[in-house]
């Protein structure tokens, strides 16, 4: 497993470990409770933010690696914005690219 793929699937769980948090403060909870869940979510939004950093400076080592950072960069990109088109669309070309043959 390539460090890329270790990253985004690290970035997945986390994701889904947000949203069960984010889920748990829109309980019927009282006020400290509920802040204490968006602490947790904070924290938890700081360490993806860590990994996304430390992704960034992790160069690909083949197309499997370059679609995994346009998958996660997919993921932070608003495909509305002007100013993300161009690499929304540029993701979306990654993605849609076929890998060497010989690449494991």
């Amino acid at each position: 497993m390539t460090p890329a793929e270790r990253t985004a699937r690290r970035l997945l769980a986390l994701d889904k470990a947000r949203d069960r948090q984010a889920n748990k403060a829109n309980a019927d909870i009282s006020q400290p409770v509920r802040a204490l869940i968006w602490n947790q979510i904070d924290r938890i939004t700081r360490v993806m933010r860590r990994e996304r950093r430390k992704l960034a400076a992790t160069s690909a080592r083949g197309a499997k690696d370059m679609q995994h950072k346009a998958r996660i960069a997919l993921d932070w990109l608003d495909p509305s914005d002007d100013d993300d088109a161009l690499m929304v669309s540029l993701c979306r070309d990654v993605l849609a690219m076929k890998g060497d043959q010989n690449e494991t």
